[in-house]
């Protein structure tokens, strides 16, 4: 008898193990076949993050191809409400569910987005990281590692929290809001385009190379400058078309031209053929990019935001003439990954010219103002 209730004690001990928490499902797997399955998946996501609707699409093509024993679940930390509108809109498969509380994405330590972590069903982790890299060789071996099974019932238990419609959600009252902040639970910068404003989260090296549209090691600020910022911005402000200028004022800086020298990618536009704006349509107050791990696509994006984006990406400088450039906006299909396949594509669909160089280009000092 005694030896019994051992037995229950672990056996509870090992289902409790197991258990995720979230505050919500919202979806069900439109792809996974079975409620009970070897392998649970939780992809920690967020709506704003752009690489993450390209990872979603990476692993429901990975749930299509184990549709038995193996179950991908996508948590978010965001508004029931606001989550429900980006699946419909993106046509997501996956099983979907809200950690309101971040209770699970704490307990983890999710610092940056996408994540994943792979579980079998007695709660053990058997991987983590980025999900595009949990490929299906992985899966394959760790279906054979593993045979017990639990149901999704089992492994998530649903901690249903109240919360209000909006979850809290800041709006800005004035034309420019900051906030400083101790940390940010991501890497690099973080653009929400909202309805009525931008806002922008991350170091303030980000945000200022974001705002001069270049590359972040072109902005030269001290450790004790660089803090980092959650601002807001609303849009046909003055603080919006002055982006600069209202950071460094409301914070006491100042700013110094220089001018580096290294490698460059130098573009030429002066035969360029746009795409027009109606090529790519997610819609309004979607989001502007899709990265994926070739190549980048964008929805109304100006030439200025498509060369900071690639330079990002590229972690490279890039130069340009600017004078009587197209101002306007446009859509954008552009290969990255390779640079010989990047020139010819951009040369074949835009006539942009692309040649890399050893070049100056323009640094900026960023000082406590006196």
């Amino acid at each position: 008898m005694r030896f019994k209730i051992i037995v229950l004690i672990l056996f509870s001990i090992n289902i409790s193990i197991g258990q995720v928490h979230v505050s919500e499902f919202i979806q069900e797997s439109n792809i996974a076949k079975d409620e009970y399955n070897k392998l649970y998946f939780v992809d920690f996501w967020a709506t704003w993050c752009a690489p993450c609707i390209h990872v979603s699409k990476y692993l429901e093509t990975l749930q299509s191809q184990y549709t038995e024993d193996f179950y991908i679940v996508s948590l978010s930390q965001e508004n029931p409400d606001l989550v429900k509108q980006f699946i419909k809109r993106h046509k997501v498969n996956l099983a979907v569910a809200i950690d309101f509380e971040g209770e699970t994405f704490q307990k983890n330590k999710i610092n940056s987005l996408p994540y994943g972590i792979l579980y079998n069903a007695s709660g053990k982790k058997l991987w983590e990281g980025h999900p595009a890299e949990l490929k299906d060789y992985h899966i394959a071996k760790f279906l054979k590692q593993n045979t017990k099974k639990a149901s999704v019932s089992n492994m998530f238990v649903v901690n249903k929290v109240n919360y209000t419609q909006t979850n809290n959600v800041y709006k800005p009252i004035n034309d420019f809001e900051y906030l400083e902040l101790e940390s940010v639970a991501v890497d690099g910068l973080q653009i929400i385009n909202k309805q009525d404003y931008i806002e922008l989260l991350g170091s303030l090296k980000d945000i200022l190379a974001y705002s001069n549209k270049v590359n972040k090691n072109q902005i030269k600020i001290g450790l004790d400058l660089n803090k980092n910022y959650k601002m807001y911005f609303k849009y046909h402000s003055n603080a919006f078309k002055n982006m600069e200028k209202t950071i460094l004022k409301s914070l006491n800086l100042t700013k110094e031209e220089a001018v580096g020298n290294g490698n460059v990618l130098a573009f030429n536009f002066n035969n360029a053929m746009l795409w027009d704006k109606h090529q790519i349509n997610w819609g309004i107050n979607n989001e502007k990019y899709l990265i994926g791990d070739t190549e980048i696509k964008a929805d109304n994006v100006s030439i200025e935001d498509m060369m900071y984006k690639l330079s990002s990406i590229l972690e490279t400088p890039i130069i340009y003439n600017k004078n009587g450039l197209n101002h306007g906006l446009h859509d954008w299909q552009i290969h990255y990954k390779y640079y010989n396949l990047m020139v010819s594509n951009l040369n074949d669909t835009y006539g942009i010219r692309v040649e890399k160089q050893i070049s100056s280009y323009p640094e900026y000092i960023i000082k406590k103002a006196p």
